[in-house]
């Protein structure tokens, strides 16, 4: 995601990667657009010059949660949440996630995670 870091007086300034920024938004749009296969390869094109990229990796796991590939999805949020393990709505979707795949106890403990880091609880 990042190129570069710099930090002065207390303040990070990181670059961003234009390249991945623009995969990032076309793979969202084609997520939008229901090209959903397309997006899977844009989202795989950005984790595979920046692996701890989470929100490539959440929009991937949304995307196969999309298609119905929830165990899938449940895999892509793990490894989104090793990059990014306070992401709020990474922690809700992967609860919603776990719920469509009848795990419903597990599913409202991260529905309930999700929500407490939203709200600062956390």
């Amino acid at each position: 995601m990042t190129t570069n870091a710099l930090v002065s007086h207390e303040r990070t300034i990181t670059k961003l990667n234009p390249i991945i920024e623009c995969a990032l938004r076309d793979a969202e749009n084609c997520k939008m657009a229901g090209e959903y296969q397309l997006a899977l390869e844009l989202f795989n094109m950005v984790i595979s010059e920046d692996p701890s990229n989470a929100r490539a990796l959440h929009s991937k796991a949304d995307v196969h949660d999309m298609m119905g590939d929830y165990s899938v999805a449940i895999r892509c949020y793990d490894n989104a949440l090793e990059c990014d393990p306070n992401n709020a709505e990474v922690w809700y979707n992967r609860g919603m996630t776990l719920r469509k795949m009848d795990r419903h106890e597990e599913g409202i403990g991260n529905i309930r995670k999700g929500i407490s880091l939203a709200m600062g609880d956390v």
